[in-house]
């Protein structure tokens, strides 16, 4: 029966899409999502072809303009690097850091990490907070499917991750906005990061992307569970610490950015006391 259903709506899918347009990708990125994910253990077909029939739908060329000036591929690192250690950047750490000291040290003693990483990932990220959201997070995964075969597999599967999220919070697939590379939220992380290694830290009952002792748990939490040492405060190149961030942006000019501005931002902090 499930499978005669499962048909039906196949066809009743291709003919909907026929009589409005010529077949289009839509219907390719749907029998994806379906023959390479258990996105029916989740959601009826009938569910599926509704969200793909939802006129929110689009590809996001901007998107693709994004990926084709990709700064951790076409710049050399002191221009990547430049981008993100400014005065003005190390300056909002240095608030930050004094402004959720107190959550930042308890984070600190939890996961024996140390804090200012963590201040230094969102500053990059988001600019703790101020620039998180760009594109619908659904639309820049579609738009990856359609059109980089390379990241298609990926993108399919961040889908459908992004796709229990939404199920879970009750929310339109294409409520949710973040980066033209698809991460979300203030730690900017990607569905399937979000739904296995983001923790409800405060204990609301709640994993938000949007409240910060959520989001700098989630990030000490995913580090850790990524190869970052206890009590270790070796920030060399390809050091088990340098690894652990570089999972977080598969780049090297990233992970050395990262560290780079650590320790810029710990000289900041330590003259402000």
């Amino acid at each position: 029966m499930k499978l005669t259903i499962k048909i039906t709506l196949y066809i009743y899918f291709c003919f909907s899409v026929a009589v409005g347009q010529a077949p289009g990708e839509n219907y390719k990125v749907f029998n994806r999502l379906l023959n390479e994910t258990r996105i029916e253990d989740y959601y009826s077909v009938n569910e599926i072809r509704t969200i793909f029939e939802n006129p929110r739908l689009k590809e996001e060329p901007a998107i693709l303009k994004r990926f084709s000036k990709k700064p951790e591929k076409i710049k050399t690192y002191k221009q990547y690097r430049e981008i993100f250690v400014t005065e003005e950047r190390l300056g909002g750490g240095v608030d930050f850091y004094f402004k959720n000291k107190e959550m930042l040290n308890k984070i600190m003693l939890e996961f024996d990490i140390d804090p200012l990483i963590l201040v230094t990932i969102v500053g990059i990220e988001t600019n703790y907070g101020k620039k998180y959201a760009e594109y619908s997070v659904f639309n820049s995964l579609y738009t990856q499917i359609v059109n980089l075969p390379k990241r298609s597999s990926w993108a399919t599967k961040e889908l459908f991750h992004l796709l229990l999220y939404t199920k879970d919070q009750n929310i339109s697939p294409f409520q949710l906005e973040g980066s033209y590379a698809g991460a979300f939220g203030y730690g900017q992380f990607i569905p399937s990061s979000f739904n296995k290694l983001s923790i409800d830290y405060n204990k609301d009952g709640k994993k938000d992307p949007y409240d910060w002792e959520d989001v700098l748990g989630s990030i000490a939490y995913y580090l850790t569970q990524n190869g970052y040492p206890k009590n270790d405060y070796n920030f060399s190149f390809r050091s088990p610490i340098w690894r652990s961030i570089r999972t977080y942006n598969r780049s090297d000019k990233y992970a050395n950015t990262i560290i780079d501005f650590r320790n810029e931002l710990s000289k900041k902090v330590f003259l402000s006391y």
